[in-house]
């Protein structure tokens, strides 16, 4: 049995699609959607999956998942959630405290395989409690006796481009393209479908444990080409506009005001600044990746930046 850590989000709609197309037991571990009329749990139950529905932070939970698992399989995460805990998990438990109970409870009921999926820019000293704690959580991986693999995508688009919709009010800010910082972080934005494909291919692929492989697609962006690019697909144009995103200091927040409301805090900009890029090969050459253009989702991004509310 392999277990499936969030199965319900962005990537693990189409992990568990290939997952199910290649036949391998699956077993969802969620805390449930949070619109029951577009949850997709019971459709899953239909189709043979075993969902256990409940609280990450429940140890029992947890031990029922992990029950006759052979895998984990941990994609959990989301850099939605906010810090404070206020909505599910916080950033501390979701990327390290889980972790650390998964890898704990994996080797005391001997599960061997463990395939975390986190991302790039996560490294200790980041200025971002979300890259940094998904560091904090790597290195729990790293340091485990389990055959492990860390992947590690860039972020990831398809039809949608959960990235941009959370920043979609500066976007589509009419006066001026607000742009977080200096805008010439890099970032190399890659299929969601690709990064599914090495999720699930590296299961049982020996050549991949042991090692942390990055995933990033073929186009290399600064944050400022990229917005420019999205925005120009929705008619917009207009100068850009530079927002200091120093921790210290007033000048970040007195910059911020021309903006709409709630827009940044402090922790999305230290998000917004880091690069997401890698020059490695390793992963396209092992999993003989397509390479596929934002480009050519443009269309159907905005589309449903449209409707994003």
């Amino acid at each position: 049995m392999l277990l499936l850590v969030g199965g319900t989000g962005f990537l693990g709609v189409p992990v568990v699609e290939l997952m199910m197309a290649r036949e391998y037991p699956i077993r969802l571990l969620t805390r449930g959607a949070g619109d029951w009329k577009s949850s997709n749990l019971s459709q899953y139950r239909k189709r043979g999956i075993n969902v256990v529905v409940g609280s990450l932070e429940n140890d029992d939970v947890l031990e029922r998942a992990l029950e006759d698992v052979t895998c984990i399989v941990n994609i959990s995460g989301s850099f939605r959630l906010n810090v404070d805990g206020s909505r599910s998990s916080s950033y501390e438990y979701l990327n390290v405290d889980l972790v650390e109970k998964l890898t704990t409870m994996a080797k005391e009921k001997g599960i061997q395989r463990f395939v975390q999926v986190s991302c790039l820019g996560a490294r200790a000293e980041s200025s971002s409690e979300y890259l940094s704690s998904k560091f904090e959580g790597d290195e729990l991986v790293r340091k485990s006796d389990l055959y492990w693999t860390i992947l590690r995508p860039s972020y990831m688009f398809g039809e949608r481009f959960p990235y941009v919709e959370m920043i979609k009010p500066l976007v589509t800010f009419k006066p001026v393209l607000p742009v977080v910082g200096s805008g010439l972080n890099m970032l190399m934005p890659v299929h969601v479908d690709e990064v599914a494909r090495c999720v699930v291919e590296c299961i049982y692929m020996k050549e991949s444990t042991g090692r942390v492989l990055e995933i990033v697609g073929p186009k290399e962006y600064s944050l400022v080409e990229m917005l420019e690019t999205i925005r120009f697909e929705f008619g917009l144009s207009g100068t850009t506009m530079t927002i200091p995103s120093q921790v210290s200091g007033k000048a970040f927040e007195m910059a911020t005001k021309v903006l709409p409301k709630n827009t940044i805090t402090l922790e999305l900009a230290q998000i917004l600044i880091a690069d997401s890029f890698s020059s490695s090969q390793e992963a396209h050459d092992l999993f003989g990746l397509e390479g596929r253009h934002l480009e050519d989702y443009l269309h159907d991004i905005v589309a449903n930046l449209r409707k994003h509310k």
